[in-house]
């Protein structure tokens, strides 16, 4: 009667790995914290949590007060614990809403959605030449010439 228990053992194998293949095992960051950063010519040197989320996502203007600039949000590709960590702790948020609040950003403001890189040397080099920029990497990334480049102004545990 019940067809579910007399499956071949084969079967159960290759519904297992499809089940497991959906999940992404990113590894921590190094060291655990992650690192807002912003371009060393913005004037802005703190932020809170709830700040942070507000430009990063421009909920409140599109352009860093003081400069003029606009904010231009720096994302990662791929999942991975920065990543992860930014939206959960910061945005409250996971990777499909992101995508979905940008994309209807797009569509309802034509606004241009966060620019995405493979990795935090990317995202360090990104913000250092763009005086909009905001962004999130392991706190571990900034090192030496990485963190001349940046401004860090909200650490997350």
């Amino acid at each position: 009667m019940n067809k579910l228990i007399h499956t071949r053992p084969a079967t159960w194998l290759i519904i297992l790995s499809f089940s497991l293949s959906s999940f992404s095992f990113a590894p921590p960051p190094v060291d655990g914290r992650i690192a807002v950063i912003v371009n060393n010519d913005n004037p802005v040197t703190k932020l809170t949590a709830g700040e942070t989320k507000l430009y990063w996502l421009r909920k409140i203007k599109k352009r860093w007060p003081d400069t003029n600039k606009n904010i231009l949000p720096a994302d990662r590709k791929a999942k991975c614990a920065e990543r992860d960590a930014f939206y959960s702790k910061i945005l409250n948020m996971n990777a499909d809403d992101v995508e979905s609040y940008f994309s209807n950003r797009q569509y309802q403001n034509a606004e241009k959605p966060q620019d995405k890189f493979a990795s935090d040397n990317d995202i360090i080099e990104f913000v250092s030449k763009e005086v909009g920029a905001i962004g999130f990497v392991s706190q571990s990334a900034l090192t030496g010439d990485a963190k001349s480049k940046v401004k860090v102004v909200l650490t997350i545990d």
